[in-house]
């Protein structure tokens, strides 16, 4: 559970509507979706983004104790599953291991070197549970299938290979348990510590005797426990008693057990990975020159690595680093682009990782431990990839009202379809989080629409994760309005490029994104022709009021609290100025959405059909806060792109 994506990976409960004296009134009745009959256009664009879609994708990479097996996540069937392959013969086909028609991720392999643990859910509503199978397929069996709670993912420690330890929580609560579940068929999980404000469990000691646990009061005030999980207590270890507040976003044990790296911005403007004693002492760390978050440490049983991701806001960079010194010893060789590591080999020469650039689908590669050299480890065909126009991708600065510098990713069709002095439609696409960001990466939508002439815009106004920790906080409360300012700022920026035509402007955003582009839609009427609100908060006091503990705790700090600032939360919540809203909007929400619920969506296509406002609105039957389905990410980008089509070429 990343501390940056809390909003992204919380719970939601219900939506119902609480009158001031306390009691619950009836929610009101789902809106329809629109239904419409598959018209030529829709069906022309279905190819479109088909041949993107089948272009698939690889990730989440584990090898086997003996190095034989690579295990991994694939949508090559139109949702994510578990695969396994020889990494020997990277041309070779992969064996699907699971035969289920759920959502597969986090895969564990066993050190019986027979079996592998994977977490499903049930219709992408993120009640996690915990699943075997053998590496041949065989034996599948669900080992959670009591509690429906969010289980993060298992750690399964070498001294106790019969155990598995993760943090979990159910939907209403404020804070997370670590739990122990053996592994056979019919054991019940035990809850060993629990904790009443946000966290997890990010590592348990090699010997299964002790972990680690970041407790998560807000995104910028953490602290790392060291947990003795026979006695179900903690012991704070970092930052000390006289430091300030700091971001944690990881901690991971050394082989022995005797360093603890934490990976932290110390409460500055750069993040740090610092290797303690048990008790909490520095013996040593690794200072990164510019500002980002780490993603991930990974820590090799031998050889003398530790390698971090490190997620720089519009790229990710990659680290192997002297586990002793923390010095870094080897760059490693990826392309301009994103992704992350995931864990290294039983013998510590290699490490698993997943990489994309804006023109290559993310594949999973090995990265030598030695020379930093990267090798793919699958090669296999994507004949629609070739056949996919191209896109060319920079990074713009742009200057806000108070001279901070907004960076700005820009996609443009490349080649013959690029011409300089074209005149294009532009999509300005803002990410969730909020404290999340865009990064130069392989994205669906952006091959998409790049291919239909568009250009792509991806601000990453102040608020956004891995530009620093000031940057991140300056969205914090009431300087939300600051990061309003932002988003006219860029797309008013986005407006006045020479390949932008200005009379054909889209707001698009998903989550936080679809929040984002209701308010400029409210806002900055005179800037865009028509918006596309993915899973979008409509009611910040319906929102808060519904969502679980978790996340509405965490809020209090990002937008405040449900009650001491229930004025100002009004007056940013884009239902209140709802009839702002004059231009036709595509709505798209999953019905079993457990973050945003799909009433908050309703809000709004309800409202906007009661003035007579275009709007189509698609609900997944099958889709929490996501769209991994093959089907579903047709019917959506074929349908929004036939309508954004005719809204931009209707008269205004």
């Amino acid at each position: 559970m990343k501390t940056r994506n809390i909003f992204l990976l919380a719970s939601v409960v219900a939506l119902s509507v609480v009158a001031a004296a306390g009691v619950a009134q009836p929610a009101p009745p789902l809106v329809q979706p629109d239904l419409p009959a598959v018209s030529p256009r829709v069906a022309e664009l279905a190819k479109s983004i088909g041949a993107i879609v089948d272009a698939f994708e690889n990730e989440q990479a584990v090898f086997s104790r003996d190095g034989k097996t690579v295990v991994f996540i694939s949508n090559r069937d139109g949702l994510p599953q578990l695969y396994a392959a020889d990494p020997g013969r990277p041309d070779a086909p992969a064996t699907r291991l699971v035969k289920t028609t759920e959502r597969i991720t986090a895969p564990v392999v066993l050190a019986d070197g027979k079996s592998v643990l994977f977490r499903s859910d049930v219709g992408a509503d993120e009640n996690w549970s915990l699943f075997r199978v053998g590496l041949d397929g065989s034996g599948l069996v669900e080992l959670t299938p009591g509690a429906r709670l969010r289980r993060d993912s298992p750690n399964v420690p070498d001294g106790s290979p019969g155990t598995a330890f993760y943090s979990a929580r159910a939907k209403t609560d404020t804070g997370s348990a670590a739990y122990a579940l053996e592994l056979s068929a019919g054991a019940l999980e035990k809850k060993i510590f629990e904790d009443t404000v946000p966290g997890e469990l990010t590592d348990v000691s090699r010997d299964g005797r002790w972990g680690l646990w970041l407790r998560i009061r807000t995104d910028s005030d953490c602290t790392m426990l060291l947990l003795d999980l026979a006695k179900g207590t903690g012991v704070p270890v970092y930052p000390g008693a006289s430091a300030g507040k700091a971001t944690i976003w990881e901690g991971r044990f050394s082989p022995d057990g005797k360093r603890l790296y934490v990976s932290t911005d110390a409460g500055g403007e750069r993040p740090v990975v610092l290797a303690l004693d048990p008790s909490g002492r520095e013996l040593a760390r690794y200072a990164h020159a510019t500002p980002a978050e780490v993603d991930r440490i990974a820590v090799a049983k031998s050889g003398a690595r530790v390698a971090v991701a490190l997620g720089a806001g519009n790229h990710t960079e990659v680290r192997l680093l002297d586990a002793e010194t923390l010095r870094p010893v080897r760059d490693v060789g990826l392309p301009m682009g994103s992704g992350g590591i995931v864990d290294f080999a039983e013998d510590g020469k290699r490490l698993t990782a997943t990489w994309s650039t804006p023109n290559a689908p993310r594949e999973i590669y090995a990265i030598d431990a030695q020379t930093g050299h990267a090798e793919a480890l699958r090669k296999e065909p994507r004949p629609s990839l070739d056949a996919l126009p191209k896109v060319t991708a920079s990074i713009a600065e742009v200057t806000a009202f108070d001279g901070l510098e907004l960076p700005v990713n820009v996609y443009l069709p490349a080649g013959a379809a690029g011409a300089a002095g074209a005149r294009r439609p532009v999509l300005v696409a803002y990410h969730g989080g909020p404290s999340g960001s865009s990064a130069i990466r392989w994205s669906p939508a952006v091959r998409f629409f790049t291919g239909l002439g568009y250009a792509v815009v991806e601000p990453n106004v102040r608020g956004s994760g891995g530009f620093g920790r000031a940057f991140e906080m300056a969205d914090n409360g009431p300087k939300r309005l600051d990061a309003f300012r932002d988003i006219e700022t860029t797309a008013r920026w986005a407006a006045a490029q020479p390949w932008s035509d200005a009379k054909r402007m889209v707001v698009y955003g998903g989550s936080y994104g679809g929040y984002t582009v209701l308010i400029a839609l409210e806002r900055w009427p005179d800037l865009f022709r028509a918006g596309v609100d993915l899973v979008g908060v409509a009611n910040l006091a319906t929102f808060l009021r519904t969502t679980n503990g978790t996340i509405r705790e965490v809020f209090k700090v990002e937008f405040g609290d449900l009650d001491k600032d229930a004025a100002f939360l009004k007056t940013i919540s884009p239902i209140e100025q709802i009839d702002r809203i004059s231009v036709p909007l595509f709505v798209y929400a999953g019905a079993n959405d457990p973050r945003v619920p799909r009433p908050e969506s309703d809000q709004v296509v309800r409202a906007l059909r009661t003035r007579g406002i275009p709007v189509e609105y698609l609900v997944a039957d099958n889709e929490g806060h996501s769209m991994s389905r093959r089907e579903n990410v047709i019917a959506f980008f074929s349908r929004c792109g036939a309508f954004l089509e005719t809204s931009l070429a209707a008269p205004k």
